[in-house]
């Protein structure tokens, strides 16, 4: 990006949270200021005399899928740098509070808006030596800064989707100087490849390394899922129908196809977990105008019967609930957002259904459906078919898993891949 790009883009910035600004400050003062002037560069004193003690490594996620992929390559980095603190900044809270909980992080933090002065302040009170982005993060000003210090930049497990790359390609002079701040790119897949340096990367700080997340099994032991079993007071032998991820539109088709399916499987329990949080209130409304029997996640007691649905209200638990699933759906795929990370289900020995819009996860869809270890749907009535199934067929559903495991355990190189790769440029 030129100066004149980087001038237009922070007008344009500028502009924008002068109206955001009252917004702002007030979240800033209902939630007392603690995590939320993060994003204005303001931390804690016993974050800033941390950084001071020693050098740090900062890795940067957008949220909790971000954040997953980021700690196996954290971990790895860990040991090759044993004597260097590690921090993780994320674009939303929900990252945040995960990434703060996990082992090897020593701070997680909100990313700092996007704003040179904000995005100066904080560089120099972390004074990173190396910094890791995760995917797709492209943030001017943040990558220009952490530049400026002459700290390494690393993007690891790198995606392009067509969707964005649509978006960025009219911009390609905009972009260019943006990806040229990468000093070493761990891309996905060749198309990946090609559509960053169709956007003006150099293709010699390129690797190809595969996809990091074919690492993320959550693997649950049978103690730990007979636990989280009791927890949802979920009868054993109870057929069990998981819609994660979902969106808006997404849950009133679930609920009108699994009332639909209680006819046949009055057992059936569904648990349906919404892909942000903020959306609670809002299914809470539907549950109730669908007169069904519903509990929150954090509101299940000790005792009663089961209800007939389960609303997961909490963050980073889904991954290990699919553990528990008879037959599982991942939204996002029927509306246009793209779809969503649908291999956490095969790391269980579990096959997945999802809808017709998997842009942002093509690769893995396809492999899915190659496999045999997924099915792809194209309308509410298709997809209530296939349930009823799977539902009724437990020979199909453990063909799907035994299918899924081994796509997962034949594409398990790419953490090895990338650590090499990072390694050897830092030491070379």
């Amino acid at each position: 990006m030129t100066e004149l790009g980087y001038l237009f883009y922070n007008f344009v910035l500028i502009i924008f949270f002068f109206f955001a600004l009252p917004f702002s400050l007030l979240k800033a003062l209902i939630s007392k200021g603690d995590v939320h002037g993060e994003r204005w560069g303001f931390y804690p004193q016993e974050f800033l005399k941390k950084v001071k003690e020693k050098p740090y490594i900062w890795f940067h996620a957008a949220s909790v899928g971000e954040v997953g992929i980021t700690l196996l390559v954290l971990r790895e980095m860990r040991k090759i740098y044993p004597q260097h603190g590690f921090v993780i900044s994320t674009t939303t809270p929900q990252g945040r509070e995960i990434a703060s909980q996990s082992h090897g992080v020593d701070a997680a933090f909100l990313a700092p808006l996007d704003l040179p002065w904000i995005v100066r302040r904080a560089v120099r009170l972390i004074r990173p030596r190396l910094f890791l982005v995760a995917e797709t993060e492209l943030w001017p000003n943040l990558l220009r800064e952490v530049k400026r210090t002459g700290a390494p930049i690393i993007l690891f497990n790198g995606r392009i989707s067509r969707r964005s790359y649509r978006f960025y390609r009219p911009l390609r002079f905009f972009f260019r100087g943006v990806v040229r701040n990468f000093d070493l790119l761990c891309l996905k897949s060749g198309a990946d490849r090609e559509r960053i340096v169709g956007l003006g990367g150099d293709p010699r700080a390129m690797y190809i390394t595969g996809d990091l997340k074919f690492h993320q099994l959550v693997t649950v032991s049978g103690a730990k899922g007979e636990r989280l079993r009791q927890e949802l007071r979920l009868p054993k032998g109870t057929p069990v129908f998981i819609a994660g991820s979902t969106h808006e539109g997404e849950e009133g088709m679930i609920l009108d196809i699994f009332k639909e399916l209680k006819v046949d499987f009055p057992q059936l329990i569904l648990i349906l977990a919404p892909r942000h949080l903020q959306r609670i209130p809002r299914v809470e409304g539907l549950l109730d105008s669908q007169r069904v029997r519903w509990v929150k996640r954090t509101m299940i007691d000790g005792g009663g019967q089961p209800e007939e649905v389960i609303l997961l209200d909490t963050i980073g638990e889904l991954a290990a609930i699919y553990a528990l699933g008879t037959v599982i759906f991942v939204g996002g795929s029927f509306c246009k957002v793209g779809g969503h990370n649908i291999l956490e289900a095969l790391g269980h020995g579990k096959g997945v259904l999802f809808g017709p819009h998997m842009e942002n996860f093509s690769e893995a869809a396809q492999l899915v459906l190659e496999r045999g270890a997924g099915i792809q749907v194209r309308t509410p009535e298709e997809l209530k078919e296939v349930l009823r199934r799977l539902l009724d067929d437990h020979n199909l559903r453990g063909e799907m898993g035994e299918r899924g495991l081994s796509l997962l355990q034949g594409y398990q190189g790419a953490l090895g891949r990338t650590i090499e790769i990072v390694e050897g440029f830092l030491n070379g």
